[in-house]
């Protein structure tokens, strides 16, 4: 992920083309995971990986869930600016944060976490070995009966069709912003299903909403996916 590390790494330096990466709020998405997870009275109190946690929005809010949250990222000035916010919200003594990259082997024992949460950072893992090695990983570290949400990217987007299009990467429905030289993989439901066909899927919603983009409102279509370790 040399390549994306030097996208991200400005990002989190300039001001931010992407007007979530300077929110404080929690993703919708995730908010609708701690829905579920009430919804289905899950237990509160266990271990949750942040998977690509940038600044720490959705770390946060899952350590006022009650979670004791391991919160990954591999960029360093994200990392800072979570810890802060972190403080400022007086949950870090509830949130670990690790320095490390979700496309090599993580150093957490087997069936090590209750939940976890990859809210859009999976799909910037630049080849299908480094996504496959990250999707190992999760099914590794989850405990069995743990429960992991996903979110991606719709080939069905508005903006994400128009590049695919024009502006592809060399996998199949992938693409390259060409403002910045960002990958991302977006999938179809049938791909998506196959690729986490090792976990039972328990909810898979194809979210739609106007978003706001590199300048741009644009219809945003989205999956949102509830996985569990068998």
């Amino acid at each position: 992920m040399r390549k994306q590390k030097r996208v991200w790494d400005k990002e989190h330096t300039e001001k931010s083309s992407l007007p979530s990466m300077a929110s404080e709020e929690p993703s919708r998405g995730v908010i609708l995971f701690g829905d579920y997870l009430k919804d289905h009275k899950i237990n509160l109190s266990g271990k949750v990986i942040d998977i690509g946690c940038g600044k720490g929005r959705n770390a946060i809010y899952l350590a006022k869930l009650g979670f004791e949250v391991y919160a990954i990222d591999y960029i360093p000035k994200a990392l800072e600016q979570a810890e802060k916010l972190a403080t400022r919200e007086n949950v870090s003594d509830a949130i670990h944060y690790l320095n490390a990259a979700i496309d090599s082997k993580w150093q957490f024992e087997d069936d090590f976490f209750d939940i976890a949460v990859d809210c859009f950072s999976s799909i910037d893992i630049e080849t299908k070995k480094g996504r496959e090695t990250y999707r190992n990983e999760l099914l590794r570290t989850l405990k069995p009966g743990g429960l992991a949400l996903i979110t991606v990217v719709s080939v069905k987007d508005e903006w994400e069709a128009k590049l695919i299009k024009n502006n592809p990467g060399i996998e199949k429905n992938s693409t390259i912003w060409p403002q910045n030289n960002k990958f991302q993989k977006d999938y179809d439901e049938k791909e998506l299903r196959d690729f986490y066909k090792s976990f039972e899927i328990l909810e898979l919603k194809e979210i739609n909403k106007k978003a706001f983009k590199l300048g741009k409102s644009y219809n945003a279509t989205n999956f949102w996916l509830v996985l569990k370790k068998h």
